[in-house]
């Protein structure tokens, strides 16, 4: 039961196949947060989703907590480890507990959503065969800069004993982030060709996303990627035909 001074009531807007708005509910699963999903159809956005989102035109996920929308998914992730701590009786923390781990979880996060996100996109939208290949490849790279640094920063995971998480025994941001994409990662593999995350060669960044996957299953919130990918495949054939009838329009 919440207490005077927690959230009463909990919201998360998002969208079927969203990554980043899984990452929003399973932030919320993790710390046994009780909250209401509502979903949203990005092709046809609900006026609500536009008024608690305005700047960035109705995009998922949105956090509602007594009335007040957050938006951002690194944002709201950081304010459900805040609002709900592992002190209060909310396991397990999401973000470390010494500074320099939380900066370097924090940095490796954004990271993530700048660099690895944005260009996972543009894999799916592009057209030729080639062109989605060396995409993928450099998603691949810079996933590796991703293993690299995680496997420094975060050698003995959270000061706890080793375990399949980059934080350890218990899952915090970067597992969060990493895996509610693994239907995604999955996805970009089978356009593409490539192996994005390999055993081998990413041994930290695979086994998060593979325990985080396998723990997420019984949340309610992934989604087969073969489905993911006929849904994504499905709006890139609307959005191509949409623009080859407005070129004609203009012509």
């Amino acid at each position: 039961m919440a207490t005077a001074t927690e959230p009463r009531e909990v919201k998360v807007y998002g969208a079927w196949g969203s990554a980043h708005a899984a990452m929003a509910r399973n932030a919320l699963v993790l710390k046994g947060v009780p909250y209401e999903y509502v979903e949203d159809d990005l092709d046809n956005k609900s006026e609500t989703l536009l008024r608690l989102n305005p700047v960035h035109g109705g995009k998922v996920p949105v956090l509602v907590v007594d009335g007040r929308p957050l938006a951002e998914s690194l944002v709201i992730i950081e304010y459900v480890d805040e609002a709900w701590p592992k002190a209060r009786g909310y396991p397990p923390a999401l973000l470390p507990r010494e500074p320099p781990a939380r900066a370097a979880a924090r940095f490796w996060a954004r990271f993530f959503h700048d660099e690895v996100s944005p260009l996972s996109r543009a894999v799916v939208l592009a057209d030729a065969e080639a062109e989605r290949a060396e995409l993928a490849r450099e998603v691949k790279a810079r996933m590796a800069v991703m293993e690299a640094g995680v496997a420094e920063d975060f050698r003995g995971g959270d000061g706890e004993d080793d375990g399949p998480f980059v934080h350890g025994r218990s899952p915090g941001l970067l597992d969060v982030i990493l895996g509610s994409c693994a239907a995604g990662i999955r996805v970009l593999s089978a356009v593409s060709r490539v192996e994005i995350v390999e055993p081998g060669a990413m041994p930290r960044v695979h086994a998060s996303v593979a325990a985080f996957d396998e723990l997420a299953a019984g949340f309610g919130t992934t989604v087969p990627h073969e489905l993911l990918l006929a849904r994504l495949l499905e709006r890139k054939a609307r959005s191509r035909a949409a623009a080859a009838t407005a070129s004609r329009v203009r012509a």
